[in-house]
């Protein structure tokens, strides 16, 4: 599928609604389950989602447009939300995530369109990105984090499922 900026806003307009499906109102042992020892909960998804809402796709958009290749990206510290949202209420951070994202797909209604989305920035890691990457990923990042908190979630139940674990491949996913 090619990426089309409509398509992408209404998806990006379906994740506060699903994020707050996947985590309100939960129990702790769901909330703060891990997978691994190194992975992340699904509270701490919640954190790093509203981080990065806050501080990565706007600016990094806006950097495009106002410099084009001539500034590089700030780089984005992707577990900084563990701590600057460490306690808070879990309802707390699906509130201000959604109405960061409104006020974020409003921005991005009023910057950019059509025309823009060849434009090119740099990416401190990658090089010369396009718009429409950047805005493709964020779309894709959502879904990244839904899908890790699905399968987070999932996962406390590996061996309650007994033998119907063979019929349910998500629990063998790394």
């Amino acid at each position: 599928m090619e990426f089309a900026i409509e398509s992408a806003r209404e998806m990006l307009r379906r994740t506060p609604d699903t994020l707050r499906a996947l985590v309100s109102d939960l129990p702790e042992q769901w909330l703060h389950g891990r997978e691994a020892a190194d992975a992340w909960s699904p509270y701490q998804v919640c954190g790093h989602l509203l981080h990065i809402e806050e501080c990565d796709w706007i600016d990094r958009t806006r950097v495009i447009l106002e410099h084009g290749t001539t500034r590089v990206f700030e780089p984005v510290d992707r577990e900084a939300g563990f701590a600057r949202f460490a306690g808070r209420p879990p309802n707390d951070l699906l509130d201000r995530f959604a109405r960061q994202r409104q006020v974020n797909l409003e921005e991005l209604a009023r910057l950019v369109t059509s025309d823009e989305l060849e434009r090119r920035g740099v990416h401190p890691d990658f090089g010369e990105v396009t718009l429409a990457q950047l805005l493709a990923t964020w779309v894709v990042h959502d879904l990244n984090h839904l899908n890790q908190i699905v399968k987070t979630m999932a996962k406390e139940y590996t061996d309650a499922v007994g033998p119907w674990r063979a019929f349910l491949p998500i629990l063998d996913l790394p």
